[in-house]
């Protein structure tokens, strides 16, 4: 399923294709989904990286019912997110101060979307922020493209007005070139 993905990126990265382009190659994906044995955690989310190199990664994030991301930026990364089953509710926020004093963060909620299978969410820029979640009831897997590997990115506090520099693990690690790694 990914693996075409996977060779149609390593020919040209994601950052050197158009909008609609990424688009076209995501919705193949939607269409061509079967699930796989994901690392699942209850009440919580987990990150399989199915591929890496120094010009995108692929990641199959598993969702709980219910199951939240903290409010987050993309560690100055572009990010297509695709709905591969069950739906996500995408809330946006926006940051109010110039982001020029450490682990301080004004942040306030702006907008928020329902994601059903086949949609799709991009993200760019250091200040484009969201919190996923996968809906009460079911739960929901999500295909995650970025323009670099997902080092390092920033988690809001949005009560507590605080930030800081979260760094990106994986819970799982295969290739679509050979069977899952278990762990």
């Amino acid at each position: 399923m990914l693996r075409q993905l996977i060779n149609d990126f390593r020919a040209r990265g994601p950052l050197e294709r158009g909008a609609a382009e990424v688009g076209t190659l995501l919705a193949r994906e939607s269409r061509d989904w079967a699930k796989r044995g994901l690392v699942f955690r209850p009440g919580d989310y987990t990150r399989t990286c199915v591929y890496r190199n120094a010009s995108f990664e692929v990641l199959l994030l598993n969702w709980a019912t219910g199951a939240a991301s903290q409010i987050h930026d993309h560690g100055d990364q572009h990010c297509w997110m695709l709905v591969l089953d069950g739906r996500l509710d995408v809330e946006d926020y926006v940051r109010l101060d110039p982001g020029d004093v450490p682990g301080y963060a004004h942040v306030e909620p702006c907008g928020r979307q329902r994601l059903s299978r086949g949609d799709t969410d991009v993200r760019s820029g250091p200040f484009d922020l969201h919190r996923v979640a996968a809906t009460a009831g079911a739960p929901a897997v999500s295909l995650h493209v970025y323009s670099g590997p997902l080092r390092n990115y920033i988690v809001y506090d949005e009560p507590g007005r605080r930030c800081e520099v979260a760094h990106g693990k994986y819970d799982d690690v295969f290739s679509v070139y050979s069977e899952p790694v278990l762990r």
